[in-house]
């Protein structure tokens, strides 16, 4: 599914809707296509009329709409979070952001039974997916867990990892930040574990094998804090806990069956899961206190933000060499290559 996926994002959409990417969208459009519904909430007017807060998604970006009293009494039961959907309606800028101002809205199915099934599409291309191919990051995951010593930091390490595969191999690293798309866990968590185990080979001050664990499982807490990777939400248990204290959990858990030489080892791993994060205002759940933490910790706040700016740049339209304002790094980036040119 993930090599037909990524062939598909690749290529042009090859039914006969026109489908315009989210990112090209302008004000005043009229709009009959399919999205992704990625959120859906029923709010109250201060009058008291009812109307749905949407947010649609494809593979180039996301884009909020709304839809008034009429609209919402008639199609707020025909479609849920995470369902492709048929769309009608127009676009409009609200407070300098662009959105949709839905006249109808169905789960796809629904549409198709009523107008008929549209020849030739595809709805995964309307989810954004990693560029690189996931069995050859696979490959390469499995091929540094390999590296791993001593052996039972190894086994773990291999336990977590193949009983969470499925996991790992289609989920987004998040919601919306970061690597948000189809098999974007996996490509974080081998940036994060490969950078720290190339790190390592010229780094006395960190022992290769620790390092390259945490790398690895530094996110294996999302596999459970996350739900449904088309439309990824918190779980119930990824909004009470966090994917820090479940990852430590499932290391823990994996640990008691193993026999461990030196007892310390899974506690600093755990040590690596919980604090990687780098500062208690960001969500840890302490400070790295060892040079490995502190090393995943800087490797993947090095990833997730080269991946912010990645996309940012990608979805810009603003002219001239500089993207529009990032509201979460706070400021504009330059959109050509390093040489400036």
């Amino acid at each position: 599914m993930a090599e037909k996926m990524s062939q598909l994002l690749q290529g042009g959409v090859p039914y006969p809707l026109m489908h315009v990417l989210i990112k090209d969208l302008r004000p005043g459009l009229h709009i009959s296509q399919c999205f992704l519904a990625k959120q859906k909430t029923q709010r109250s007017t201060r009058t008291g009329d009812a109307y749905l807060e949407i947010l649609l998604g494809d593979r180039s970006g996301t884009i909020p709409a709304r839809a008034w009293a009429e609209a919402t009494q008639r199609f707020a039961s025909q479609f849920d979070e995470g369902e492709f959907v048929f769309v009608e309606g127009r676009t409009e800028t609200y407070r300098n952001n662009l959105q949709i101002i839905v006249e109808s809205i169905r789960r796809l199915e629904i549409y198709e039974q009523e107008k008929g099934k549209i020849p030739g599409f595809d709805p995964s291309l309307l989810v954004p997916a990693s560029e690189r191919d996931i069995d050859e990051m696979w490959d390469e995951l499995s091929s540094l867990i390999e590296t791993i010593s001593p052996d039972p930091l190894r086994e773990l390490t291999l336990k977590l990892v193949s009983e969470n595969e499925e996991g790992l191999r289609t989920y987004p690293a998040a919601v919306q930040y970061h690597h948000a798309y189809l098999g974007g866990l996996l490509e974080h968590t081998l940036e994060v574990a490969g950078g720290v185990h190339d790190y390592a080979e010229n780094c006395s001050s960190l022992d290769p094998g620790m390092v390259t664990a945490g790398g690895i499982l530094h996110d294996i807490g999302k596999v459970k804090e996350l739900e449904k990777p088309i439309a990824p939400r918190y779980s119930f248990q990824g909004q009470l806990l966090g994917h820090l204290l479940l990852g430590r959990d499932m290391v823990r858990e994996a640990a008691r069956s193993i026999s461990w030489d030196n007892p310390h080892i899974p506690d600093l791993l755990e040590h690596i899961i919980i604090s990687h994060h780098g500062e208690l205002e960001f969500g840890a759940a302490i400070v790295p206190k060892t040079a490995e933490a502190i090393a995943v910790y800087y490797f993947d706040n090095l990833s997730a933000r080269l991946n912010m700016i990645k996309m940012h740049i990608a979805r810009d339209n603003e002219d001239g060499f500089f993207t529009d304002w990032h509201n979460l790094l706070q400021r504009k980036f330059f959109k050509g290559a390093g040489t400036g040119q």
